[in-house]
């Protein structure tokens, strides 16, 4: 039988959980994840490896979280036309009340947000219509609403039944404020990359990419489009650490014809410039596509694919100067649902996350240890096994030492792999990787340092880097959040 915890309160450290965790006290740190299926936040503590807090949710269907500032969050609550604000301060002070977690009304459903640190706005883009709004982050809860940027004509829904677009339903990708004053919507229904400006007159954007007819609309002859490819709609872009470039990787979905056939997603590489989007090169790859992410010197393109009914990693050349063409430098095996990656600078390694499998990819970027990133054909692999609901022996059969307990089997569309993880952010070493095993309620910790503990698929996941956050909260599914990372004593644990 699961121990409910009271909503609201803040969780008590048992001594159990402290001895586990190899920590006494509670950090400044805190991990907010999403329960879709229960409409609460959990609130976990990444040092001490325990539960801070359960926030009920205002909205429905609580999904992305991400931070806008030290003291706000954002809760984007896809089945409701308004967006939850978590104060962090009250977490982390161990106050948690009512006032914790508010909600602003909006004019349609959030599917997620991005931050715009220069001016302190947040872009909320839309779930079920290609919409957007603009919020003036504030205090928890007096967010204002400034503007609202719409679409005049539909489509608006994408329909699940006739749904081309392989990552999902929702109207739009993930915005992303690119300059001060401008940012970026991702309309997966007409399937366009729209640049917007906070001082722009009425409401059409400044420029648009449109994805569904590349060649025609920019101009570009690109030998990787193929004559008549529509071109699926994008997922997420990310921008190259390479500042004075303004050169910006556009992670190119996939997608399903009429007779169910996908069109291979890829990758977009474009700049802003000015007030304008530049397409500079389109590379496909095999499979549909996710996330992506760019090694720290912006040298190298990391895309996990669905290719081959498992998973690969396509590493791609970003090319030599910003208009130069982006290259396949190598292809490397991943697991089952390769989707999100995430770059480890100080350790030189690429982290796949491989949603529908049970073990990461490690990928070692600098497998000589010179310090430096190495040609990717001489990378290297490792497969590092997560906990689940269940174990197995040496032949594969079931077997429940006490490890978790929980059957393995999950609910139907729900990912073995939560889509966010991060890196300790207190360590300088980045020796922890932290991440939640989304279906089976169990958030955990990687030592970087010693990948050789969680190589044995059979063998018993370390206690002391886990913790079954299901006994503590009954069933849930842990799919997405955010990390803050806060120095103990610092400033997120001072302030009122």
């Amino acid at each position: 039988m699961h121990r409910k915890l009271s909503l609201y309160r803040p969780m008590a450290l048992s001594s159990a959980l402290l001895l586990l965790s190899g920590y006494a006290a509670a950090s400044d740190s805190v991990a907010y994840y999403s329960d879709s299926q229960n409409d609460r936040v959990v609130a976990f503590d990444p040092v001490a490896m325990s539960i801070r807090a359960v926030i009920p949710a205002r909205g429905s269907n609580p999904y992305p979280i991400g931070k806008a500032n030290d003291r706000t969050s954002y809760v984007s609550t896809r089945d409701s036309s308004s967006i939850d604000v978590l104060d962090n301060f009250d977490v982390i002070n161990g106050a948690v009340t009512k006032q914790t977690m508010r909600k602003i009304e909006l004019k349609h459903t959030p599917r997620s947000f991005a931050y715009g640190p220069a001016r302190g706005i947040a872009v909320v883009a839309g779930n079920s219509k290609p919409w957007a709004t603009l919020l003036l982050p504030t205090d928890p809860g007096n967010s204002a609403i400034q503007r609202l940027f719409r679409e005049l004509t539909g489509p608006y829904n994408v329909d699940d039944a006739a749904d081309e677009n392989f990552g999902g339903n929702t109207s739009s990708g993930h915005p992303l404020c690119v300059q001060d004053g401008l940012f970026i919507l991702l309309n997966r229904t007409n399937r366009t990359i729209s640049l917007f400006s906070v001082n722009q007159p009425g409401e059409r954007p400044l420029d648009t990419i449109d994805l569904a007819d590349l060649e025609s609309g920019t101009g570009i002859d690109d030998p990787d489009i193929r004559a008549g490819s529509r071109l699926s709609s994008a997922h997420h872009i990310t921008r190259s650490p390479k500042e004075r470039d303004k050169v910006y990787f556009a992670s190119m979905e996939g997608s399903f014809d009429g007779s169910g056939v996908l069109e291979p997603g890829g990758v977009l590489k474009f700049k802003v410039v000015g007030e304008k989007l530049q397409v500079i090169d389109y590379q496909p790859t095999r499979g549909a596509v996710h996330h992506l992410d760019l090694t720290a010197d912006g040298d190298y393109v990391l895309q996990g694919t669905t290719e081959g009914g498992a998973g690969k990693l396509y590493v791609l050349d970003a090319g030599a100067d910003a208009d130069a063409p982006m290259s396949v430098a190598a292809v490397i095996d991943a697991g089952e649902g390769a989707g999100h990656v995430f770059f480890s600078e100080v350790r030189k390694l690429g982290i796949v996350t491989n949603h529908d499998d049970d073990f990461l990819s490690v990928v070692d970027m600098d497998p000589d240890d010179d310090g430096g990133i190495d040609d990717p054909v001489n990378w290297t692999t490792t497969e590092v096994w997560i906990p689940r609901g269940a174990t197995y022996d040496e032949f594969g059969n079931v077997n429940d030492p006490g490890n978790i307990g929980r059957d393995a089997t999950r609910a139907a569309g729900q990912k073995i792999q939560a889509h966010t993880a991060s890196v300790s952010g207190v360590d300088p070493q980045e020796q922890y990787y932290y991440a939640v095993a989304a279906a089976d309620g169990v958030f955990y910790r990687i030592d970087l340092e010693n990948l050789d503990r969680y190589t044995d698929r059979y063998a018993d996941f370390p206690w002391e880097d886990m913790l079954d956050a299901e006994s503590e909260l009954g069933d849930s599914y842990l799919i997405q959040g955010d990390y803050n990372w806060n120095e103990p004593g610092g400033p997120m644990g001072g302030m009122p």
